[in-house]
C-alpha cells in the first residue's frame, strides 16, 4: 500500500522522457533518456526543459505530436539576446516578459526553437530535466505514463518515439553538461 502510494506520488512529480531527434546534440542524442521534474518552481537560463509545442507549430508543419526538449536561453526578466531580437521585433536587451521564455536547441541548424517560434509561455512547460537515465534495452516497451514526442520537422508519416527518461553516457561519448551558461 505504501509502495503503491509512493509510486503514484513519484509519477505525479517525475516523468521519464526519451529524446527523439538531433536538435539537442551533443548534450542529448536521439534515444537518450532523461528524468524530468514536473511543475518546477523555478526555471533559469541554461536549464533544459520539456514542453508542449506552441499553438500553431503543428498546424504549420514545424513539429509533429508530442513534447519538445530545449535549453532555456532567456527566462522572465532576462534581457532578450541579439539572436532573438529581430524575430521578436524588440530591441536587444529588452526584458523577457513575465511567464515567458526563449528556448534554443543545442544543435542550431536542425533545431526548431524560439528563433522560429518566438516566446514560449510557462503554461506550455511540462518540466525541467534533472538528470540523464540509462537507455532502454532494444525492444523494451515504454512505460505507460510516458508521453510521445519529437522536436524536429519530419514527414507526416514519420513514427513518433516514446518520451521516456534515460540517457546512459558511454565512454566513447564524453558527458556534456545539461546546464550551460550563456
Amino acid at each position: 500500500m505504501i509502495a503503491r502510494l509512493a509510486r503514484r506520488l513519484l509519477r505525479t512529480r517525475l516523468l521519464a522522457v526519451t529524446v527523439n531527434g538531433p536538435s539537442m546534440e551533443p548534450a542529448l542524442r536521439d534515444g537518450d533518456r532523461v528524468l524530468v521534474r514536473r511543475r518546477p518552481r523555478r526555471v533559469t537560463r541554461g536549464d533544459v526543459v520539456v514542453l508542449e509545442p506552441p499553438p500553431g507549430a503543428r498546424e504549420e508543419g514545424l513539429m509533429h505530436e508530442g513534447l519538445i526538449i530545449k535549453r532555456v536561453a532567456a527566462a522572465p526578466g532576462d534581457p532578450v539576446p541579439a539572436l532573438f531580437a529581430e524575430r521578436l521585433g524588440v530591441p536587444v536587451g529588452t526584458p523577457v516578459p513575465r511567464d515567458h521564455f526563449l528556448v534554443l536547441g543545442d544543435n542550431g541548424p536542425v533545431s526548431i526553437d524560439s528563433r522560429r517560434l518566438g516566446y514560449v509561455t510557462r503554461t506550455l512547460l511540462t518540466g525541467v530535466v534533472i538528470r540523464p537515465l540509462p537507455r532502454l534495452a532494444p525492444g523494451t516497451p515504454p512505460e505507460p505514463d510516458s508521453a510521445a514526442g519529437t522536436d524536429d520537422p519530419a514527414p507526416a508519416a514519420a513514427p513518433v518515439a516514446p518520451v521516456e527518461a534515460s540517457a546512459r553516457w558511454s565512454a566513447r561519448r564524453p558527458l556534456v553538461p545539461l546546464r550551460r551558461s550563456w
